[in-house]
């Protein structure tokens, strides 16, 4: 049977995983992971989502994938009372401008691609 036990550390979780049939030899088999979460909202959370990331996989959580139309991710964004300053703005802006680009072009392929399947459609006609 695999076991996961998560403990607190003064500066982080511990995650271990422990196996006592690995390979289906009987033998016990542990894998400890250390999360060190203190202070991680200054570096974009990055250990706390690796950490929810790796547990959901552990657990066997289906988060969706790349094809999937609805994906479960962990992501960071501005806290409902944050005033961004002019900097912030300007990021997001051109953030969410990259973002916006790439669904105009992914649009934009996918009529040509529909304007191709009328086309064959009416030759076979």
């Amino acid at each position: 049977m695999i076991t996961i036990k998560l403990e607190i550390a003064t500066n982080g979780i511990i995650k271990t995983i422990v196996d006592d049939n690995y390979n289906g030899a009987d033998e016990l088999n542990e894998w400890k992971t250390v999360y060190e979460t203190d202070g991680d909202s200054s570096k974009g959370f990055e250990n706390t989502i690796a950490f929810l990331h790796d547990l959901s996989d552990d657990l066997g959580i289906d988060l969706g994938n790349k094809y999937s139309s609805e994906v479960l991710s962990f992501e960071t964004n501005w806290g409902s009372h944050f005033e961004a300053d002019e900097k912030h703005l300007k990021d997001k802006i051109k953030e969410l401008s990259e973002e916006l680009k790439i669904h105009k072009e992914w649009l934009r392929e996918i009529r040509k691609d529909n304007i191709a399947k009328a086309l064959i459609e009416e030759t076979k006609k």
